[in-house]
């Protein structure tokens, strides 16, 4: 299986390097917990944000880790 950023350089744009973590919370099921923002950026983490998430900021939004969370 290969590696998520070499799919995404494939489509003509590569990943972000984004260093840091920001504060997530769920607004529908309350999970919270700390999330690298390169992880994010990349699509590795299940959390939709509907604002730009920068380092060491809080963001609710959704979680996606229950059928109640999925945006």
């Amino acid at each position: 299986m290969r590696d998520f950023g070499s799919w995404f350089g494939e489509q003509g744009s590569e990943p972000k390097e984004v260093d840091g973590s920001a504060w997530f919370e769920c607004r529908r099921c309350g999970k919270s917990e700390t999330v690298g923002l390169k992880a994010y950026e990349n699509g590795d983490t299940g959390w939709y944000v509907g604002e730009e998430v920068e380092a060491d900021e809080t963001y609710h939004g959704v979680c996606g880790g229950s059928q109640f969370c999925l945006p």
